[in-house]
């Protein structure tokens, strides 16, 4: 069984580097299972989801060792029941989880057994895409929208980018939809948007495993928060026969101008230089 643990390592490690840092142990409340893990610079924290405990972690950007969380949301009122990702807005300070069809809105600060204090559902009654069983969120509190990623309908499903209001709850139709052959997103794993350039930024696994992942079809591609329809990526990271072949994981690294990539098949994070995006 694979070992929870929180690992941290120099921004510059490179090959079979050891890590300056970790968190691990009974206290700090983690399962072996986390799909998401997100640094709040703001407030110098950083949030994992807790799927076996239903629960929503939150640790001291400083943490270390055996350390527990200094927040945990958990109980039967959050309407969480095996959440796998999840992201935060700390600008509004709020924690956004896709759960099942639907988004969950927690405070920030938010503690224990607390009810969402908004809920977006799922509503494919008039139009063609809707929430995926394991959908991503990410927020761009510059303009005040929220990406969610989900599927078209019928046999040939493929994934989407759904814009919506960062506000909306309830029943909504979104304000657009970015999907379709040009676009590349037959499926995704994880998105984040850079709010001072409203770029949207998605991992597309690709189709397979193995040097099959060696394609066009494992990318990471970034789109504007303003595109519609079908429109292909504006930038791309892998491409044909390229590093990736399977990604996972993005993170930015503005300051230094770097893409931050997990890849499952290498079993290995990348730092590529992507200037065209900062």
């Amino acid at each position: 069984m694979a070992h929870p643990q929180i690992a941290a390592f120099a921004r510059e490690a490179e090959g079979n580097a050891k890590a300056v840092r970790k968190i691990e142990g009974q206290a700090t409340l983690m399962s072996r299972t986390m799909h998401s893990i997100v640094y709040d610079e703001i407030h110098d924290e950083f949030v994992v989801p807790q799927p076996f405990g239903h629960a929503i972690l939150t640790f001291r950007g400083s943490a270390k060792g055996e350390e527990p969380p200094i927040r945990v949301i958990e109980g039967p009122r959050t309407k969480l029941s095996g959440l796998q990702f999840l992201t935060t807005d700390p600008v509004n300070n709020e924690i956004l989880v896709p759960e099942g069809e639907s988004i969950l809105v927690f405070p920030r600060e938010g503690n224990g057994d607390i009810a969402p204090i908004r809920v977006l559902e799922a509503d494919g009654s008039d139009y063609s895409a809707y929430f995926g069983e394991y959908s991503r969120v990410a927020v761009d509190p510059v303009r005040n929208l929220m990406v969610v990623t989900g599927q078209t309908r019928g046999q040939d499903r493929s994934a989407v980018l759904m814009i919506f209001r960062r506000t909306d709850h309830g029943k909504v139709k979104p304000l657009g939809i970015v999907g379709g052959p040009k676009t590349g997103l037959e499926s995704t794993f994880n998105l984040l948007v850079y709010p001072p350039r409203g770029e949207i930024i998605v991992t597309v696994p690709g189709p397979g495993s193995g040097e099959e992942m060696a394609t066009e079809r494992s990318f990471v591609g970034v789109w504007s928060i303003d595109d519609r329809g079908d429109v292909p990526p504006r930038w791309t990271i892998g491409g044909p026969y390229g590093t990736l072949r399977k990604p996972r994981g993005v993170a930015l690294d503005p300051k230094n101008k770097t893409v931050i990539v997990s890849d499952k098949y290498l079993n290995a994070v990348l730092t590529f230089a992507f200037p065209e995006i900062f």
